[in-house]
């Protein structure tokens, strides 16, 4: 099977663990993105790794050439089942779909709906149109799984416990230990993300600046760094703030937050978010389909605040104040990264035994195995939404 997203380290560091998961199964994984942007540790993780026309934000015309990039990889690797992941991938991989006649599902990271300007404008005239050629979809919030429900009527469209592959608690604890026992330092909020506008850091900035008017002390740190294709956001130099490139540990950075804030505009699920959560960090986001998925489970440590500077500064000093979390039941387990691998490699194994009316069978790539087997084997099966019943 074939794993599509516009840059490798999407597949790196949401695709890879569910990738080797699904080895035992007869699969055989594939990965492609974009190229100049796979990482040489991709290919532990997968068979083979393509790279096809950079797409991501790359005009109508690279699109169409990694559209025949992919159509030559998908029929000389004589793919049974392509697996996308954010928009750009799902828009390109869906038409791919189409003409080789190779099923696909769509993992829907994030969508532009609502966004303004010409690229949301155009996301929803597509998507309305031909949401409906996608079988199966697997959103990470409710909202956006109503409206792909609403929008594909007779496509299953599933409801993943997390975003990415999870998360992996113990890691984060560990590579995390926190403050040395007795240290004393000025409060801290921490911002982790992609240096990019998208992510609305200069809200963050002013939204601090703000909040240093009664914290003369607080510290600004800034995790993240440039990717490929994207516009570059350059952290200002100034006193109290402080920016390091992205850390492949972020429960270093997470430990020694005293507050965490988001204030990207648009998330499908915030992941940091979650992982900050669990390591007991209280929280302070933007509004948006992401977050008011993970507030849904979270009692206390979590406030959602509109994209205003002053009401981002006002949460940023009650939570450090109250400094207080408490998760759901149940929801931590369901956030563990083995459990939400098992959900999407349940999916794709239901997808690929639908593909050819179920039961074991002989793929271009090999024996695959029916999800009965999976289920037996202790991955279990997603529940199918009322639509799709």
């Amino acid at each position: 099977m074939l794993f599509l997203a516009p840059l490798g380290a999407t597949l790196e560091g949401f695709v890879a663990p569910v990738s080797r998961a699904l080895r035992p199964y007869g699969l055989r994984p594939v990965a492609v993105a974009g190229r100049g942007s796979v990482p040489p540790s991709l290919h532990r993780s997968f068979d083979a790794v393509h790279e096809v026309a950079p797409f991501r934000r790359a005009g109508l015309r690279n699109l169409a050439r990694a559209g025949r990039d992919l159509a030559r990889i998908v029929r000389e690797e004589r793919v049974d089942l392509l697996h996308l992941h954010t928009p750009y991938a799902v828009a390109v991989g869906r038409v791919v779909a189409q003409v080789t006649r190779t099923p696909h599902v769509a993992v829907v990271h994030g969508t532009l709906f609502g966004a303004p300007g010409r690229a949301g404008q155009l996301f929803s005239v597509i998507e309305t149109v031909s949401a409906r050629l996608t079988p199966t979809y697997v959103t990470l919030n409710p909202d956006d799984q109503e409206i792909y429900r609403r929008l594909a009527p007779r496509s299953r469209v599933h409801y993943a416990p997390c975003g990415g592959a999870g998360v992996d608690a113990e890691r984060l604890r560990a590579s995390g230990p926190g403050e040395p026992v007795g240290e004393r330092r000025p409060p801290r909020v921490v911002v982790m993300g992609r240096l990019t506008p998208d992510k609305n850091f200069d809200l963050a900035v002013s939204a601090w600046r703000v909040a240093r008017r009664s914290l003369p002390d607080l510290e600004l740190r800034i995790v993240g760094s440039t990717s490929i294709g994207e516009p570059a956001w350059v952290p200002p130099d100034e006193p109290g703030i402080s920016a390091v490139g992205w850390t492949p540990e972020p429960g270093v950075e997470l430990a020694a937050a005293d507050v965490v804030l988001s204030t990207s505009p648009r998330e499908g699920f915030g992941l940091t978010v979650a992982e900050a959560l669990v390591m007991g960090k209280p929280v302070v986001a933007v509004d948006n389909r992401g977050t008011r998925g993970i507030a849904e489970k979270v009692a206390e440590g979590l406030i959602l605040v509109p994209p205003r500077a002053a009401s981002i500064s006002s949460a940023l000093l009650s939570q450090l104040r109250a400094r207080t979390v408490r998760i759901g039941p149940g929801v931590l387990e369901s956030w563990r990264q083995e459990n939400v691998v098992a959900f999407h490699a349940s999916v794709i194994l239901d997808a690929l035994a639908r593909s050819t009316g179920g039961g074991r069978r002989e793929g271009r790539g090999g024996a695959v195995a029916a999800p009965a087997e999976t289920v037996a084997a202790g991955v279990g099966q997603p529940e199918a939404p009322p639509a799709a019943r």
